[in-house]
């Protein structure tokens, strides 16, 4: 072995040693703080309290269900790209009673089990429908597209499967609601303020859709009995208009400050939200009082009816279209990557209405995550008012699941799964506590992750979740899981403490769902709903959730046949054509020359 080798050689195997030595460290700080993290989680779940949840929110003891699971792809043929991405169903029944939930079938022979579409665009064409507009020009990130058209899919086939069976009552889907939820309503602004979005402009029977409708429907997911939109910070100006809706009168300005308000700034905020939706936005009837326009009032209709139409159009193409060139307003025009992002944000509220209004369990399963505000959020906030002992302790795994699979793996002779960690509030997400401190009778003091910016409270739930381990060996176990989930009104009553946001304009107080105590009904619904479908003696099943495996071998299947077909189609209608085949087959010098090279070599 030469000295370079045995350079390498030594320099590798002591990189090794210290890393491994350093997490021997995090191992031993684990133990040594086992009683903290312990405080965080819940051993197994009450079947009474679930059968409890399935009759308050189901109306019975019994519910069908929908799995839901999505793939993607994309190909290159010449100078055509063709992306696909496609979402895939498995249905089934569940039975709660007193010894818990037992799913009694599954199929996958239902007139809507898929939501698909393929794609193909010239190269060129790429950047108008992937680009994203910076000030060096249109950037393209080439899994953009694809990957806003699988979200699409999922969230739409969920719909589609809801709106259509009325007894369908449970819905899980392999992804991250809440995080979805919260990024693509951060994400939406900017482009609904850029004016091109395919929505502005589309005829429903309700009217034609405004940017401002668009604004509103981002913003506004309204639930009386859940405080929501909060009227604090951003969300103000919201708040002010889903009271008016609500409200259908005239009501004075005192009143509608007495409502949304207990004086002091806020007052003074509300009064200068009112002026500018006066005068700026031009929602409000003129005069001293305060009554909306009857046209702003039916915003959410034009929006979920825009957003159904267009999400249609793509994965029910009608013939002789493409699924991404939409006729709006007497023109054609591209449905880009960020209407994707934005249609999928407008079918999560028409789920959560759905949810709400008609007692339907959803359930987002997040395999694989690298969300730390358990520890660097949560568990703070509970420190500080004492209901935890201190945080400081636990090491740093870069990761809530990290912390807790090797927690579970630690403890395993004293940790039994089914378990899961308390539930907490899905704006943890964007909490940041402010200093060591403990909290004060107000609350605890916190401020935004990003920008002081806190999202929403009281929407979504958040929990970890680990469903298997071995009878013989109970450190052989699955892997931690996450899974988020609506807030329901009456159910999810669990309030924990205050926080206190310094947003600039003055202190706002935010009151999440956090379980310091008992926990909610809808959890133990949730455990038991999972832990039925967890035992399937399937390597990479167990643990997990079979219908969701089963919904994405599916998916794979199926795109694998797909995959033949569509290429296919493109190479024949590309050898078909009359044009100039130079002028047709323009491909890049790189692949012409790669093509010759590969072919000398043969």
């Amino acid at each position: 072995m030469s000295s370079e080798h045995e350079r390498i050689v030594g320099s590798v195997r002591s990189s090794t040693q210290k890393l491994v030595g350093k997490f021997g460290e995090k191992i031993d700080l684990l133990r040594r703080s086992s009683g903290t993290i312990r405080s965080l989680i819940r051993e197994g779940y009450s079947a009474d309290k679930a059968l409890f949840a399935a009759r308050s929110l189901f109306g019975q003891s019994e519910a069908e269900f929908v799995a839901v699971d999505g793939t993607m792809t994309q190909d290159r043929q010449l100078d055509m790209i063709i992306f696909y991405a496609g979402a895939y169903a498995y249905q089934g029944r569940l039975l709660f009673d007193r010894s818990g939930c037992r799913m009694t079938e599954l199929n996958e022979e239902t007139a809507s089990a898929s939501a698909s579409s393929a794609i193909p665009i010239y190269e060129e064409e790429e950047s108008l429908v992937a680009g994203k507009l910076t000030e060096g020009g249109a950037e393209i990130d080439p899994m953009r597209l694809p990957s806003s058209l699988m979200r699409l899919s999922e969230y739409y086939l969920a719909m589609k499967v809801l709106e259509s069976d009325p007894n369908v009552k449970v819905a899980l889907l392999d992804r991250t609601l809440a995080g979805d939820f919260g990024h693509l309503v951060w994400s939406a602004r900017e482009w609904l303020e850029s004016g091109h979005s395919v929505m502005e402009g589309i005829d429903t029977p309700f009217g034609t859709v405004s940017g401002s409708d668009l604004d509103l429907a981002r913003m506004l997911t309204p639930n009386k009995e859940l405080s929501l939109p909060p009227p604090r910070s951003q969300f103000i100006r919201y708040a002010i208009v889903e009271h008016l809706i609500s409200a259908g009168k005239e009501i004075s300005e005192e009143e509608l400050i007495s409502a949304l308000s207990k004086g002091g700034e806020r007052a003074e905020r509300i009064r200068r939200k009112l002026q500018r939706l006066r005068n700026e936005y031009g929602l409000l009837e003129p005069g001293e009082s305060c009554r909306i326009k009857p046209r702003a009032a039916a915003y959410w209709e034009r929006v979920s009816f825009a957003a159904k139409k267009v999400a249609e159009h793509i994965f029910e193409t009608p013939p002789g279209e493409h699924p991404v060139i939409m006729k709006v307003g007497g023109g054609e025009r591209w449905i880009r990557s960020d209407d994707l992002d934005l249609v999928s944000l407008f079918i999560i509220q028409r789920l959560l209405r759905l949810a709400w209004g008609d007692g339907v369990l959803l359930v987002g399963l997040i395999k694989d995550t690298m969300a730390y505000e358990l520890a660097h959020s949560v568990s703070k906030v509970l420190s500080a008012t004492g209901k935890t002992g201190s945080m400081c302790s636990i090491p740093d795994f870069n990761s809530d699941k990290a912390v807790l699979q090797n927690y579970s793996v630690v403890e395993a002779t004293r940790l039994n799964a089914p378990w899961r960690t308390i539930e907490y509030d899905s704006c943890f997400r964007t909490v940041v506590p402010v200093g060591e401190v403990p909290a004060s009778a107000q609350g605890v003091k916190v401020r935004g992750a990003h920008k002081n910016v806190i999202s929403n409270e009281r929407t979504f739930i958040k929990a970890y979740v680990q469903l298997w381990h071995s009878d013989n060996d109970q450190a052989i176990r699955s892997h931690v899981f996450a899974y988020d989930r609506p807030c329901y009104p009456g159910l999810d009553s669990q309030r924990g403490p205050t926080l206190m946001h310094d947003d600039g304009e003055g202190v706002e107080t935010i009151e999440p769902v956090l379980e310091c105590g008992e926990g909610s009904p809808v959890a133990d619904l949730v455990m038991a709903v999972l832990s039925s479908m967890a035992g399937e003696v399937i390597p990479e099943a167990l643990g997990y959730n079979f219908p969701l495996f089963l919904a994405d071998k599916k998916a794979k299947l199926v795109l694998e046949g797909a995959r033949e077909t569509y290429l296919a189609t493109v190479a024949y209608e590309l050898a078909k054509s009359r044009l100039d085949q130079q002028i047709l087959f323009n491909t890049k010098f790189r692949d012409f020359r790669s093509e010759i090279e590969a072919i000398r070599r043969g």
